[in-house]
């Protein structure tokens, strides 16, 4: 992710210091789980690399902005934290928690939306904090709508 955001320029673009970003970077990491054989951070980083690849294409070029951009990059890196390995049916079946949380609607994708918005807050984490307030609001939109969108049921 950070070389992705770097060979963009998007870390320059929207004045993301290199330190704040591999410190959010290492906490995401972190909340992924190592024991989840399928949506870990390997999975994470699978699915930030392709959409880079498929982004890289030249007939999607001008088609979106840079904040866009990110706002993609960044939905792919956070889109599974803290999956617990569990499906949505599974949680709300069971009454968990998360699906009490989340009144049993996009459970999973709700919840892997609050972890990584709430490490933003964590110290030295806050990779948008040179975003002025409507890009960070239009940002956040875009990736809340990308990351329910990866929800299997709807």
């Amino acid at each position: 992710c950070y070389t992705i955001l770097q060979e963009r320029e998007l870390m320059k673009t929207f004045k993301i210091p290199a330190s704040t970003l591999v410190t959010y970077l290492m906490h995401l990491e972190d909340h992924y789980h190592n024991d989840t054989p399928y949506h870990n951070a390997i999975h994470a980083a699978d699915v930030t690399q392709s959409t880079h690849v498929l982004l890289s294409a030249t007939a999607l070029e001008t088609v979106f902005t840079s904040l866009e951009t990110l706002a993609a990059i960044f939905a792919c890196a956070i889109h599974d934290v803290d999956h617990p390995g569990l499906t949505n049916q599974y949680l709300i079946n069971t009454s968990s928690e998360l699906a009490l949380m989340y009144n049993d609607e996009s459970v999973l994708e709700n919840h892997h939306l609050a972890v990584a918005f709430k490490l933003l807050q964590e110290e030295n984490c806050d990779i948008l904090q040179n975003l002025n307030k409507k890009q960070r609001q239009s940002l956040r939109k875009m990736v809340i709508d990308m990351v329910l969108a990866t929800g299997m049921s709807k």
